[in-house]
């Protein structure tokens, strides 16, 4: 993989876009990044990963901050990266997500992030995708490594040298599963141990079903619950117990029925005999008792027959006598009514010619016909007559609202007229605001850039001091954890010479000794002076580690403090604090001039804008005006046509009434005269005919009854109710003197006992035989239902016991297999599945190292792969020591110095290259940048440091280093060199074959 070309645009400090070309490194093959700390050198490596993989490494616990502090509201933020693999370039585009200016209106919004990826095609850029998670599908798919490798292959940040080479076991083993892609290894080890642990569980649940299983059997017969190895017996001897309890049940059972069953017989019996006895005496009594009264039904059913002749009659004579009175009654109201009609004033308007009283039902309701008629035609004039106020009023209305309409409309007019010269005046105000208000966004800045500088001179003056105190205590950290490191790995190497008398104190007698097996321990050996214990051990480990916190806490300390003073000067600027301050006042004052200006600028565009409203609510207004004087025009027209119409109707009317409704109240008291009368004549009609048809349905019933007269008929007539309940007298009487004879009939030739049976002492003795009966079936019942529920009991034992064992059977093979992957017993060697894996892996990481180190170091050190025991059980496989051929010894990496531990990791980071390409696929990596602390090297070891780097470069690597280190920068002419601009941001500029 080769990187060709990196553009940067408000990405980071850099503001304006940038364009780094790097094939024209090529030549030089090797090439320093310069710059003063916080220009931005870092930030290139930063813009090649995040193009890639859209991460940036130094904010990998963090909230990435990508977008140029120095970007206003409008301004773009991307990154462009050609890069080459085999023979095909690539060009990917990418934007992260930032706050940008709206569009419309005042304000910001999110811009989402974006990406696009292109593949070279001859001279054109042919683009594969254009949404950030289709890139980032397409780079995983063509670029052979992953995020986490390319930073340990390609782009080795800082901070990230040191972590691989002082990792324990666990650590290391999380970065190279990241690498070698083994965490199906550890996948494997859970899946396992999961799989134990359901067999596991399998067989507890099965255990405690077996238990529970023989605990309901003892329950069910009354026994104790046996223990495991008698859980057989109990089964044979429960079987045999509920048998026999069954059978004596049983019998017992079929002897209580059969004499319960005959008692209940007897008592049956004897209750028969008894009920008989009964029914007969009291139908005895009842027939003796009804035959005592056979004069009084005889004479009641008599009266009964007479009623009955008499009911035809009795209805035909009561409606005779009503539709007499009601025919007297029609005639005398028909006389009243002809009486009150002929006094009436309009008698002589209802019936003209004649008299009232002697015209007939037709003649009335025919003239009664002629007043609707005419009462009809005066509709309109009456309506006419109602309106003519209304009319008078609506005439006087609409005269005033033309002479109203008219005087608003003038008025509108003559605030039309005034606008345009207020429009002029407001318009050349804001003209001379807006000019003035134009340059706010730039003093604005100004006033920002010149707070910076005075806040970053204050600084200045406090982070001086602060950085001397920093690296002293730096200084003074890196000894103590020089001489931690020194102490844990003495103590180490005395606690493995005393191994033997350590074992020694454990010996007992009687016991075997671990390393012989002997029992017997004539001379065991006795610590030495150089004697350690794995608590001294541990306590120099602690020492060490707690040193390392305080050492790496320095550094970091004394890197933030370098960066802050750099950045605060870099703020500063050039001019000192005097004139920053000054600037700052002038800044300040142009500022607020502009945002008055602004202020006024804008009150006088809304002016404008109500000016304008206004105009168009006039205009619209005074259209509405024309309209309404228009519309009272001819309202006053159309009331005044309508007012002389209604005049006109309202005058026709016969002389004698003041008005068209006093007529027509005439008119209708006369129909309605009428109408008594013709209501009147015809009532006493229908009376009439209904008294004569009354009389004749009397006569005819009468004539059909056989009663001599109607004096007959009303002494024999009864009320209904009264004849209701004659009749059902006699039938009850005659219903109860048959059934009475016919229960005497019955019985009379049964041969009953003269004596009553003794039913108390029968149904005691039923009531005993019975319940003995239920006890003993209940009993039957209940030793059926225990011999079926300990049947099924025993063959649910018989059936999980024989499934018990082949699950104990799986549940240990699992269970040793996962215990073997996870680094447990019977594992000896404490050595995880995925660790030996990866020792593979790290063995040949180590080898490739070492061909570099032993060159850098002059043949001293060498790495070495530790796979032996550690110290109380911890985990092994994948630890890392380094030998000293001065001392012939191995220690712990931690024990190297700075510059030591400088040379160690740059040769691990190499050999971790080496591999991790080669099991990639074998991609030839022709890029390779380095960011880390070259100024650890004396002047001998940096020579040989730049041997081996140059040793890249001449196998076909371009080599980017990211350095402080003057002699560095005057040993390498090819710089990528970044400065920063007046306005604070950063520029790259690209320098070949220059020595200063």
């Amino acid at each position: 993989m080769r990187i060709l070309r990196l553009e940067l645009e408000g990405f980071g400090p850099y503001l304006d876009r940038q364009e780094i070309d790097f094939t024209a490194f090529e030549t030089e093959g090797l090439f320093a990044i310069t710059g003063r700390t916080g220009a931005g050198k870092s930030t290139i490596l930063d813009a090649i990963c995040f193009a890639l993989y859209d991460k940036v490494p130094r904010y990998e616990k963090a909230e990435p901050v990508l977008r140029s502090h120095f970007c206003g509201e409008d301004d773009p933020t991307s990154v462009t990266l050609d890069y080459e693999l085999g023979t095909q370039q690539y060009r990917v585009w990418r934007s992260p997500a930032y706050e940008r200016a709206k569009k419309r209106g005042t304000g910001t919004t999110t811009k989402g992030a974006e990406a696009k990826l292109y593949v070279r095609r001859d001279a054109d850029w042919e683009i594969l995708a254009a949404m950030p998670r289709e890139v980032g599908e397409h780079v995983g798919a063509t670029v052979p490594l992953t995020g986490d490798q390319f930073l340990q292959v390609i782009l080795l940040a800082q901070g990230r040298f040191a972590e691989f080479l002082k990792a324990d076991t666990s650590e290391r083993r999380t970065v190279l599963r990241s690498l070698f892609g083994t965490r199906r290894f550890e996948d494997l080890e859970q899946h396992l141990r999961e799989i134990a642990k359901t067999k596991q569980a399998a067989v507890d649940a099965a255990d405690a079903q077996l238990a529970g299983l023989v605990e309901r059997a003892a329950a069910l017969i009354g026994l104790d619950v046996p223990a495991v190895a008698e859980r057989d017996a109990f089964w044979d001897d429960a079987s045999a117990e509920t048998t026999r309890t069954l059978t004596l049940a049983t019998a017992a059972r079929g002897e209580a029925a059969e004499v319960a069953e005959e008692t209940a017989a007897a008592l049956n019996e004897a209750r028969e005999v008894e009920r008989a006895r009964e029914r007969l005496a009291r139908a005895q009594a009842t027939m003796t008792e009804l035959e005592a009264h056979a004069y009084e039904q005889s004479a009641r059913e008599a009266r009964v027959a007479a009623a009955r002749r008499a009911v035809p009659v009795l209805g035909p004579m009561r409606e005779s006598e009503r539709a007499s009175r009601a025919e007297a009654d029609a005639t005398e109201a028909l006389a009243r009514a002809r009486e009150v009609a002929a006094a009436d004033a309009v008698a002589g308007l209802a019936w003209p010619v004649g008299d009232l009283a002697d015209a007939g039902e037709a003649d009335l309701r025919t003239r009664e016909s002629e007043l609707a008629g005419e009462i009809g035609a005066l509709s309109s004039a009456l309506a006419a007559e109602r309106s003519l106020s209304s009319l008078e009023v609506a005439h006087t209305r609409a005269t005033e609202a033309v002479a109203a309409a008219t005087e608003a409309a003038e008025e509108t007019r003559a605030a039309l007229a005034a606008l345009p010269e207020r429009e002029r005046e407001l318009r050349e105000a804001a003209e001379a605001s807006g000019a003035a208000a134009a340059r706010i966004d730039d003093l604005a800045s100004a006033v920002e850039r010149a707070e910076a500088a005075v806040e970053a001179h204050g600084l200045v003056e406090r982070l001086s001091g602060a950085i001397d105190r920093a690296r002293a205590a730096e200084a003074g950290a890196a000894e103590k954890h020089a001489a931690a490191a020194t102490a844990h790995a003495n103590l180490v190497q005395r606690r493995l010479r005393s191994q033997a008398a350590h074992l020694a104190t454990e010996l007992e007698d009687g016991a075997p000794c671990p390393v012989c097996g002997a029992t017997d321990h004539p001379s065991p050996a006795q610590p030495s002076d150089d004697h350690v214990t794995d608590e001294s051990v541990d306590a120099a480990y602690e020492a060490l580690q707690t040193a390392d916190r305080v050492l790496a806490g320095a550094r970091d300390a004394r890197a933030e403090a370098d960066r802050d003073l750099a950045g605060a000067r870099e703020k500063a600027g050039d001019s000192d604090a005097e004139a920053a301050a000054a600037a700052l006042e002038d800044a300040r004052t142009a500022h607020a001039a502009a945002q008055e200006a602004a202020a006024e600028r804008d009150r006088l565009a809304r002016e404008l804008e109500a000016l304008a409203a206004r105009e168009n609510a006039l205009t619209q207004q005074l259209d509405a005006q024309t309209g309404a004087v228009a519309a009272a025009q001819e309202a006053v027209t159309r009331a005044a046509t309508e007012l002389a119409s209604a005049r006109e109707l309202a005058a026709h009317r016969p002389e004698g009434y003041a008005t068209v409704a006093a007529y027509a109240d005439a008119l209708a008291s006369a129909k309605a005269l009428l109408a008594r009368l013709v209501a009147a004549t015809g009532a006493a009609d229908d009376a009439a005919m209904a008294r004569a048809k009354a009389t004749t349905a009397l006569d005819e019933a009468l004539a059909s009854s056989g009663l001599e007269g109607l004096d007959a008929a009303r002494e024999a007539g009864l009320e209904p109710a009264e004849l209701t309940r004659l009749e059902t007298l006699a039938e009850a009487y005659r219903n109860d003197l048959a059934a009475a004879r016919a229960v005497v009939a019955e019985l009379s030739d049964r041969d009953l006992p003269p004596e009553p049976a003794d039913l108390e002492a029968l149904t005691s003795a039923a009531v005993e035989d019975a319940g003995a009966r239920d006890a003993a079936i209940e009993a039957a019942t209940a030793a059926a239902s225990r011999a079926r529920d300990l049947d099924a009991l025993a063959r649910q034992y018989t059936g999980l016991g024989e499934s018990t064992a082949s699950a104990r059977a799986e549940r240990d093979v699992v269970a040793t297999l996962a215990d073997a992957l996870e680094g447990k017993a019977p594992n000896e060697r404490r050595l995880r599945l995925e660790s030996f894996v990866l020792a593979s892996k790290l063995e040949r990481i180590v080898a490739a190292a070492n061909t570099r180190l032993r060159t850098m170091s002059s043949g001293q050190y060498q790495l070495e792969h530790d796979d032996s025991a550690q110290y109380r059980g911890k985990e092994t496989g994948l630890a890392l020591r380094i030998a000293d051929a001065h001392t012939g010894q191995a220690r712990s990496t931690r024990s190297l110095s700075g510059g030591e531990t400088f040379l160690a990791s740059l040769s691990l980071a190499l050999g971790l290259a080496e591999t991790v390409t080669a099991e990639a696929g074998g991609i030839e990596l022709s890029t390779l940048f380095i960011d880390e602390g070259f100024g650890s090297l004396d002047g001998d070891t940096l020579e040989v440091a730049m041997s081996t780097l140059n040793d890249l470069r001449d196998s076909g690597r371009t080599v980017g280093l990211i350095s402080h280190v003057e002699a560095m920068h005057d040993a390498i002419p090819a710089r990528l060199e970044v400065t920063k601009a007046a306005d604070g941001s950063s520029r790259v500029e690209v320098r070949v074959g220059e020595v200063d």
